[in-house]
């Protein structure tokens, strides 16, 4: 054989013998093929983009699984082999960002974002998205969240892809409402997550401490009326009898109490709409002004009849941040207004989009958004009456098939604009928390990687990615591109043989 191949007999000996040591299992035979190696290469890397970067588990572990299943006598599985090659994709995905970013063609994109901070430890890290496409502008980690720092971080990002920012949601930070008016030069809009947060610490604990009160009383109550003390008489059953009927009175008010509370908290939202939910008509932030005073209000006296102290204030900056909450929906109509205008459209047509049809997609498109059943079947009752508004209007009729195709595109691109909560940023912090509590923490080459997996390789239930939504173009899919670019897998190396140390051997030691 070494002379078909023009190969020393030596050599082909020790390759005989490496493949003999390779193949002592069943499927190690397939490993030897070429469409083997390729599955057995897609294999590998897979499990470390999709465990080691995703999910962040630790390379031992991954070395551990890969030995269960028969790979390390093909394959270079050692801790320290994937950690290499771990380490080459962190630097690999960045790459691809930047390539994808620059294949774009340059214009100015409007957009509404969301920004904020979240601390892991010693770890700060700025996070900015833009909420209709969930793409990550900016993920950063750095040494403080002043103005200065924000500032800094996310202006050549805005420029470099032409992103104008209209709107600004977070929390009341300093720093982040200086970033929206100084920096963006636009609205800054509370966040409605973090305002109902608020009032829950407030009332909701309290509430609930005197349910489990209320019910250890109707408990004692019932104990006391089932086993009476010998010789007790009628007055003093009929006292038991009374005692209990008190108690569950005072149980069904706390309850009631609980009631009325889940119905303001939820309505907080419920106000904040482009349409009222009853009658469809449009808001304003004067209206939505009024409805979130009479929530605080509702909410005030339900805490005075339960005797429940504000020791947070939580109701005071509650109020302070009404101005801030209703401007979401100021800026929405404003910029409605300011399309249609530039559209030159005559006041028929203009009447019949903010009246009758973007009604019937905004509710649409909150019913399919919200996972909350009681908010959900409100959004849907909501629809079907704008809808019935929509169809008993002849005026779309007069539109062709076309027409009336390109004004559904830009409806659900409008009411996809309409934010009023930073909840993605939030779930986008809760799931760098779950890494970095994994006990590994974050590095910024994790991070980096983390931020273009994010934007390039999660999909949501339509397929698309976030850089598809942003840029309204496609792009060549991240794994696929990450695979071409990794080279050939490690082959192992032949282990140290394990040194069993004799306690009894005892070696001479010269004088």
């Amino acid at each position: 054989m070494g002379e078909l191949i023009h190969r020393p007999k030596s050599s082909v000996h020790r390759h005989l013998q490496a493949q003999a040591r390779r193949n002592r299992h069943p499927e190690s035979g397939f490993w030897e093929t070429e469409e083997g190696e390729a599955w057995l290469r897609l294999l590998v890397f897979a499990v470390l983009y999709t465990f080691g970067l995703q999910h962040h588990v630790g390379a031992g572990a991954l070395s551990d699984f890969f030995q269960l299943i028969r790979l390390h006598t093909h394959v270079g599985v050692s801790p320290s082999a994937l950690q290499t090659q771990l380490s080459r994709m962190e630097a690999l995905l960045p790459l691809f960002q930047q390539q994808c970013e620059a294949s774009v063609p340059t214009r100015t994109r409007q957009a509404v974002v969301a920004a904020d901070e979240t601390f892991f430890g010693e770890i700060l890290i700025l996070v900015l998205m833009d909420l209709s496409s969930g793409y990550l502008l900016l993920e950063s980690i750095q040494k403080d969240r002043g103005f200065d720092t924000w500032f800094a971080q996310v202006t050549p990002r805005l420029e470099a892809l032409g992103i104008e920012v209209n709107h600004a949601i977070s929390d009341r930070a300093k720093a982040l409402i200086k970033l929206a008016v100084t920096g963006f030069e636009c609205t800054s809009g509370a966040d409605t997550f973090h305002e109902q947060y608020g009032l829950s610490r407030w009332l909701s604990p309290a509430l609930g401490r005197r349910k489990a009160k209320a019910d250890q009383c109707c408990e004692l109550a019932q104990k006391a009326l089932d086993q009476p003390s010998r010789g007790a008489s009628t007055e003093e059953k009929a006292a038991l009898a009374a005692q209990q009927a008190c108690a569950w009175e005072a149980r069904a008010q706390v309850e009631q109490a609980q009631q009325e509370y889940q119905k303001q908290l939820l309505g907080i939202a419920e106000e904040i709409h482009p349409f009222s939910l009853e009658e469809n008509t449009r808001t304003t932030a004067e209206s939505v002004v009024a409805g979130l005073e009479t929530r605080a209000q509702a909410l005030e006296t339900l805490a005075a009849q339960q005797g429940i102290q504000d020791t947070r204030s939580a109701l005071k900056k509650f109020r302070a941040q009404i101005g801030a909450l209703s401007s979401h929906v100021s800026f929405w109509w404003l910029w409605v207004e300011e399309i249609l205008l530039g559209w030159s459209l005559d006041e028929a047509t203009r009447q019949w989009l903010t009246s009758k049809l973007l009604p019937v997609l905004y509710w649409h498109y909150q019913m399919r958004k919200t996972q909350n059943r009681v908010h959900r079947k409100r959004y849907q009752e909501a629809w079907q009456r704008a809808l019935e508004a929509w169809k008993a209007d002849p005026f779309h009729s007069g539109f062709s098939e076309s027409e009336l195709q390109r004004w559904l595109e830009w409806g659900e691109w409008m009411v996809r604009q309409f934010h009023r909560s930073s909840s993605a940023v939030e779930g986008r912090n809760g799931r760098l928390s779950q890494l970095y509590h994994n006990g590994r923490g974050l590095t910024k080459c994790r991070l980096a990687a983390l931020t273009v997996i994010h934007n390039y390789g999660v999909r949501r239930s339509d397929g698309t990615i976030a850089a598809e939504r942003l840029f309204s173009t496609s792009f060549p899919d991240l794994f696929d591109w990450l695979l071409n670019q990794m080279g050939e897998l490690p082959l192992p190396r032949k282990s140290r043989h394990r040194v069993v140390h004799n306690p009894l051997k005892l070696e001479i030691v010269p004088a």
